[in-house]
């Protein structure tokens, strides 16, 4: 006779946290680390072993994709900042205030921002 195999005993360990991620919002990588530069950004989340980012392909714009990270990773990466790296006064105030927002967003909002974006890219392709 056959064995049962279960597939939850195969899935990747990552998994739980991106779905943990998905149920606490998703925001721009570049918003998320207060840096226009997608490189720079994707190196600092790797510097501080955040592994769960969630990559969208922006409808409209095949060659163009969306790079998301969980808010609490987002905020932790900004609180390792404020810890270990030398910055001014300046980004100090900037990486608080970028975490006092992401503490504060309300994800139904942010929910329906997404959606919203996602309709206008559908409805373009139509």
């Amino acid at each position: 006779m056959g064995e049962v195999v279960r597939l939850s005993d195969y899935q990747k360990t990552f998994s739980s946290d991106s779905a943990d991620a998905m149920r606490d919002g998703l925001v721009p990588i570049e918003f998320a680390l207060g840096d226009n530069n997608r490189e720079k950004c994707l190196a600092k989340i790797a510097e501080y072993g955040v592994h769960s980012i969630h990559v969208h392909m922006v409808h409209d714009k095949p060659d163009a994709f969306l790079y998301l990270i969980g808010i609490r990773d987002a905020i932790f990466i900004n609180k390792k900042i404020l810890e270990h790296e030398d910055i001014s006064d300046q980004e100090i105030a900037q990486r608080i205030d970028l975490i006092q927002m992401m503490e504060n967003m309300n994800l139904n909002l942010m929910e329906t921002v997404w959606e919203s974006i996602s309709r206008q890219s559908q409805d373009a392709l139509h």
